[in-house]
């Protein structure tokens, strides 16, 4: 466990950060948080700046379990693939456009009971990724099939704000939540381009 200043929607609170545990029985696709961009906020800069070339912003390859914060949401995430798979095909739906979920590891919100600390998770377009420069994040929005997966990134910033260590999951969308959405999603995928194009600083 690490102890730490962790915001939150309502304000920073201090805690504890303990293993995070799946509930017994899951969540439903629709109790999941969502942060409304708040968890993003502190990430802007190592996200759009011009300041530092990509590739001193964006991080690659660490090792997820040096940091509890990670491991654990990243454990929670192959727990709750299911649901949060649903959560990620429901806003390309809404959006009608390719992004992937994205979630701050240090981020932490009350759960929907109240009791105990939950990740945020946001929905970030592929426009808002092609702004980043980093060539990673744009192509893993443009090759996949948003009928049958959904993107995740977790990222976990530097102490400075200037960079972020980031990793990447992708999630499987259910069967039946796929059959169930299966005129929409061709409805949509109807309009996306056949290629999009990957922007770089270099």
């Amino acid at each position: 466990m690490a102890t730490g200043t962790i915001p939150s929607m309502t304000g920073t609170v201090k805690t504890t950060v303990f293993e995070l545990a799946p509930p017994r029985n899951g969540f439903g696709e629709n109790a999941f948080v969502d942060s409304h961009g708040e968890a993003l906020k502190p990430a802007e800069r190592a996200l759009y700046s011009r300041d530092r070339p990509a590739r001193e912003r964006f991080r690659w390859g660490f090792n997820p379990e040096k940091d509890p914060r990670v491991g654990s949401l990243l454990r929670w995430v192959a727990a709750m693939s299911g649901g949060l798979a649903t959560m990620g095909l429901e806003r390309f739906l809404e959006t009608r456009q390719r992004g992937a979920l994205i979630a701050n590891a240090d981020f932490r919100v009350p759960s929907v009971a109240g009791t105990t600390l939950q990740p945020a998770f946001d929905w970030i377009t592929l426009p808002e990724l092609q702004s980043t420069l980093d060539s990673t994040l744009q192509s893993s929005v443009t090759l996949y099939d948003p009928a049958f997966q959904v993107i995740i990134f977790v990222f976990l910033l530097s102490p400075s704000g200037n960079s972020m260590a980031v990793w990447r999951r992708k999630l499987n969308v259910p069967d039946a939540v796929r059959d169930a959405n299966l005129h929409e999603i061709l409805a949509v995928k109807a309009e996306l381009k056949r290629s999009y194009p990957v922007y770089v600083d270099e």
